[in-house]
């Protein structure tokens, strides 16, 4: 008998284990993981699944604890010596973030795909199941291996510190614009290009106040104050173009840094780089003058998961200027 990959499957919820009322037209959770899974054609005649359900929610309810829960219990099965590959199943509302979570904080030495669903069981357009098979066929892929978390859906594998949700409801919704690392064709996985995991940070817990403060057309300075009254550990910028922000702002940013406060920049343009263009008051170049971190490629989320991460590790704003500095996309 042929040799059936171990692919561990953590089902945690999301509109992979909904389904949508014929009457209504409305969306519900409606399965655990387990009857979901049942339902994948030819699943396990191909792999030899274990399901595990450590919670189940939506996407949009995910915390940084529930963050955290999943780091532990993958880090406990890429030590068993019996499982090829792992799975999780989780709500798309925060596929941009969890996902990247783990990828920062668990060495990777066994492939780790998150999938989800952008349609719901009983939807005409649903793409849960083949999600699901597909997630599995890439984790049990050898071309998986090194390369951090990985992303499937519609067919195409994405990086986690690479992925953006682009669309609210389509089933293409997921896209990185440095493309896709690859995708599935009918029974067979290719990738076209390279990627690794990057440096890994093991967290055990993670319980620090850092906020994304987002600017916009006459953004009031007396909000940014009012985050800076908080026991902040750190702080995101989500600036405009490639990295600047109102002038009036400065003082509040100059005061997070005098208070030792990692102050990062990113953009909150869907393509493209914060960097140290425009020397005037309020510019990226200006402000990496003062002390603030570009975060180059990695959004205002991803940012915050990663300084997040280094600050729990007790990293040192400079380790943190450095990280970003070096690699900033990983």
């Amino acid at each position: 008998m042929a040799h059936r990959p171990h692919i561990v499957i953590f089902a945690t919820g999301g509109t992979i284990q909904c389904a949508k009322d014929a009457m209504t037209g409305k969306v519900s959770p409606a399965m655990t993981g387990a009857q979901m899974l049942r339902a994948v054609e030819g699943l396990n005649d191909t792999f030899e699944i274990e399901i595990q359900e450590p919670f189940t929610m939506p996407g949009s309810d995910l915390s940084l604890q529930e963050a955290i829960t999943l780091t532990r219990e993958i880090r406990v099965m890429q030590q068993r010596p019996d499982v090829d590959g792992i799975v999780v199943l989780q709500g798309t509302d925060t596929m941009d973030e969890v996902p990247y979570f783990v990828h920062t904080a668990v060495k990777c030495d066994k492939p780790v795909v998150f999938t989800g669903s952008m349609k719901s069981a009983r939807d005409r357009y649903s793409d849960a199941l083949g999600n699901v098979y597909g997630a599995a066929m890439v984790a049990a892929h050898p071309a998986s291996l090194g390369r951090g978390v990985l992303i499937y859906f519609n067919e195409t594998i994405f990086a986690a510190s690479e992925i953006c949700k682009m669309h609210s409801s389509r089933i293409d919704a997921f896209h990185s614009f440095y493309g896709p690392l690859g995708g599935t064709i009918e029974d067979s996985v290719r990738y076209y290009r390279d990627s690794h995991q990057g440096k890994v940070f093991p967290l055990e817990h993670v319980d620090l106040d850092v906020p994304i403060f987002p600017c916009y057309t006459g953004v009031d300075a007396d909000l940014l104050e009012l985050y800076l009254r908080k026991d902040l550990k750190g702080l995101i910028i989500e600036g405009y173009g490639t990295g600047n922000i109102p002038r009036y702002l400065t003082p509040q940013i100059e005061k997070a840094l005098e208070r030792g406060i990692p102050v990062v920049l990113a953009t909150r343009c869907i393509d493209g780089e914060s960097f140290a263009c425009y020397d005037h008051p309020g510019g990226g170049a200006e402000l990496e003058r003062l002390g603030v971190i570009l975060s180059g490629s990695l959004t205002a989320f991803k940012s915050r998961i990663k300084v997040l991460i280094m600050l729990s590790c007790g990293c040192t704003t400079e380790e943190i200027r450095q990280e970003f500095n070096e690699n900033n996309t990983l």
